[in-house]
């Protein structure tokens, strides 16, 4: 069994040399952010290569080769190929399973850090903050929108995101932490809809904050509307946020 991954190991690396050049940077520590790295190429993986890698990629995550899978994933993802194409779920759980957030920091640092591969980074958390919800791991997607909210985060958060954590945070009791992420949307202009917002009313009225449930709800339909502006509903969720953290 251990020569037969040592045979997998050493075809992975020889696929890793295909495709990218030597500055990409493999050996970064999760705790640390590799140097921003750039390249030129614009080879394809042939489908040999795809099977290969879907092969691989189950058998790196069983023995516990995480960063490896990481690197190899990060590597293809240099040849845009679609997320269909590679063995992404199951790397994705695996990582969802880990204690901390260790490995799954690594794997997105690296995509973050490498240009390239910035454009996966917005699907794969929606993938990663699912698999915490629904395992009621709610202080890691917690940690990752922490993340993404970074001024260095390289994309524009979009509204499957927002709409992923508010919604998580708020049917797993972390309402304040919805609320911050409906600021979010709200200063980053992105329309709010009614599936939020009845999300955030409901979670307010379980919460007996009648009050605060029926202004907001109604601030965020005057907005929606054009009959207000976002700066007076920024101004009411900032002070629904205060008086709740005090």
């Amino acid at each position: 069994m251990r020569s037969f991954l040592k045979l997998r190991f050493l075809s992975s690396q020889s696929l890793v040399s295909r495709f990218t050049p030597n500055s990409l940077p493999f050996t970064s520590s999760s705790q640390t952010e590799p140097t921003t790295t750039s390249t030129n190429t614009t080879t394809s993986l042939n489908q040999e290569e795809l099977t290969q890698i879907n092969l691989l990629i189950p058998r790196l995550c069983s023995s516990h080769h995480l960063k490896e899978a990481a690197n190899l994933i990060t590597t293809a993802f240099l040849t845009n190929p679609s997320l269909e194409s590679l063995s992404l779920s199951i790397f994705i759980h695996r990582l969802s399973l880990e204690p901390d957030l260790t490995q799954p920091m690594y794997f997105l640092n690296r995509l973050k850090y490498t240009p390239k591969t910035q454009s996966f980074l917005i699907p794969i958390c929606k993938k990663l903050v699912s698999l915490y919800f629904r395992d009621r791991q709610a202080k890691k997607a917690l940690k990752i929108f922490h993340w993404v909210s970074r001024p260095d985060f390289p994309c524009v958060v979009d509204y499957g995101l927002c709409a992923l954590f508010v919604n998580g945070f708020c049917k797993n009791g972390m309402v304040v932490e919805g609320l911050k992420v409906l600021r979010m949307m709200v200063v980053g202009n992105l329309k709010v809809g009614d599936e939020v917002r009845m999300c955030v009313y409901r979670s307010l009225l379980r919460e007996a904050r009648i009050k605060e449930a029926q202004e907001l709800n109604e601030a965020l339909k005057c907005a929606e509307n054009g009959d207000k502006g976002n700066e007076e509903v920024v101004a009411l969720l900032d002070s629904v946020i205060s008086d709740w953290i005090e």
